[in-house]
């Protein structure tokens, strides 16, 4: 959907040939992905989004700024120099310091970046080991083409995506697993050492539950996951060994970090960084943001068609359109950071959705005759009316007004089609076109055609509400809200916003909202991401009596 003057939109509202009081007339292409493009700009660093959404679609230049902490643990002493991972948390760097073959022996460095590293970002859970989609567009990036049998591949996927590093210049990676984390292609550029520290081993007892859905067993082989030796490399391919108990510091008492907590709070620390403002230690540059969500890729578009968004696949594209991607990706990438018009996009469509998620939810709650608590049909009108006159008083002038000869009751529209034009174009009329990138205009395109759907069914149900309290037919003002229930129902699933997708009712003090994630709790039905209540002091349900989840 592109720009809509407010002559289309007055065209748009005449509702020629019409005796429907609803204007309902040109919803978006069925085909349309300015919603996806818009909510792949809104969740870029957010975990909760690209959990929910882990088959990503973008590929986007970043920055991890000078001064960044980051930080490697390993069972042993000696500090990588070629590619190798490292996470933005020490709990998360602190799982990787255990291994069979180096048991008690646990470290942690800690590094900050010494200039700016420049880096590209994948959306999705791109790091999550499964075959249906979260590494495409890794794959297009390296091979054009879907290469599922490197899907566990994870060192020699490192190393070839190093290769192409080095052509653009770019010093890593960022992916996100249940955790963000950055691969890092050259550490002896970039980086200094802070510290390294010898810290407690972490207990090898209790495991998480191995099996399906649960947290993988924590072997010599998943310790050494992230390892530079040529040992823990050779680890990975190892039979899983039962871990050994390991010795305690001498003086020590009590017991040390278990395996099943020291998980947990990297799932927690990956919780931090759920919702906006995200993992703000990488700088995306929404002025190189590639989607694959771009309708020119035309071979993706046919599949998408009436396929749910968990199970859209970039590796569905053709061979022509991989090569147009990777034109775009090159001219990118070879283009010098800083350009374009300077707009932050993510704060642009961040406050579209603080604008109207909770009022959309509000408006739902009230339009439904089951938890609303107004039961009389008339004052629900009246409440749903005052709702929808907040959501457009800003775009309300006092021309727009209908003279006392127009009878609105008899499905006469074009009177509100100047309320909607203001409201479709509120985000996006000031901005310089000649300014930006085509990346940019692909975002500013993507935030219009959202902007306009929402307005367009607000100005809808304003319609039928502007004179909806004088209405004496009981009948009449039911079926007004059964339309009105639909509209909001219909939009907010086109929308599809992940500050929607909670636990309700909220969780307690004593657990935490989470969706499965690979490597954990994905059950039989990897697709149900069902958001749950999870034990804080048992997310795994180690302790007899206890269960895991809590709901």
């Amino acid at each position: 959907m592109r720009v809509r003057t407010t002559l289309s939109l007055l065209v748009l509202f005449s509702g020629v040939g019409s005796s429907c009081p609803q204007a309902t007339v040109d919803p978006p292409h069925p085909d349309a992905t300015d919603h996806l493009i818009f909510n792949s700009v809104l969740a870029l660093l957010e975990r909760w989004p690209n959990t929910l959404y882990r088959n990503g679609h973008t590929i986007v230049p970043a920055t991890i700024p000078p001064g960044t902490l980051l930080y490697h643990g390993s069972p042993y002493p000696a500090l990588p120099t070629n590619r190798e991972w490292l996470a933005f948390d020490f709990e998360h760097a602190y799982l990787f310091t255990f291994a069979t073959d180096a048991p008690g022996a646990a470290y942690v460095t800690t590094y900050a970046t010494s200039r700016a590293l420049r880096v590209a970002y994948f959306d999705g859970s791109s790091a999550a080991k499964l075959d249906d989609g979260p590494m495409d567009t890794q794959d297009i990036l390296l091979w054009g083409e879907g290469r599922p049998d490197m899907y566990r591949k994870d060192i020699e996927r490192l190393a070839e995506l190093c290769k192409w590093a080095r052509e653009y210049g770019v010093d890593g990676f960022v992916r996100m697993e249940y955790h963000f984390e950055f691969m890092l292609c050259d550490f002896t550029d970039g980086l200094d050492v802070v510290s390294t520290r010898r810290l407690l081993p972490r207990d090898p007892y209790p495991l998480p539950p191995n099996g399906r859905g649960r947290p993988r067993t924590d072997t010599s082989s998943d310790a050494a996951q992230h390892a530079f030796t040529a040992s823990s490399a050779a680890a990975r391919e190892e039979t899983p060994q039962e871990p050994r108990p390991i010795p305690r510091p001498e003086g020590w008492k009590g017991s040390l970090p278990s395996a099943s907590m020291t998980y947990f709070e990297a799932i927690v620390a990956a919780a931090r960084h759920n919702r906006a403002p995200g993992e703000t230690r990488v700088r995306p540059d929404y002025a190189g943001l590639i989607t694959f969500y771009d309708r020119a890729f035309e071979s993706l578009v046919e599949v998408r068609r009436g396929v749910p968004r968990l199970r859209h696949r970039v590796a569905n594209i053709s061979s022509a359109d991989a090569s147009r991607a990777h034109a775009e990706i090159a001219q990118v990438f070879r283009r010098a950071p800083g350009g374009g018009s300077g707009v932050n996009w993510g704060s642009v469509a961040r406050g579209v959705v603080d604008t109207y998620a909770e009022r959309l939810d509000l408006l739902r709650f009230l339009v439904d005759p089951t938890r609303s608590m107004y039961r009389n049909v008339t004052e629900r009108a009246g409440v749903v009316r005052a709702q929808l006159l907040t959501m457009l008083t800003a775009y309300i002038s006092l021309e727009d007004v209908p003279s006392l000869d127009r009878d609105t009751d008899a499905g006469d529209r074009v009177w509100a089609a100047p309320i909607v034009a203001r409201c479709a174009e509120s985000q996006t009329a000031h901005f310089l076109l000649d300014t930006m990138t085509p990346q940019e205009r692909r975002i500013r395109d993507a935030v219009q055609g959202t902007q306009t759907e929402i307005c367009r069914r607000l100005g809808t149900m304003w319609l039928d509400a502007f004179d909806i309290q004088v209405w004496t037919d009981e009948d009449k003002i039911s079926k007004a809200l059964g339309r009105w229930r639909r509209e909001v129902g219909e939009l907010m699933a086109w929308l599809g916003w992940p500050e929607w997708v909670r636990c309700e009712p909220a969780c307690g003090v004593g657990s935490m909202c989470y969706v499965a994630t690979w490597p954990f709790w994905l059950g039989d039905d990897p697709t149900d991401l069902s958001p749950r209540c999870i034990s804080r002091s048992d997310p795994f349900g180690m302790n007899e009596g206890s269960l895991a989840v809590v709901d």
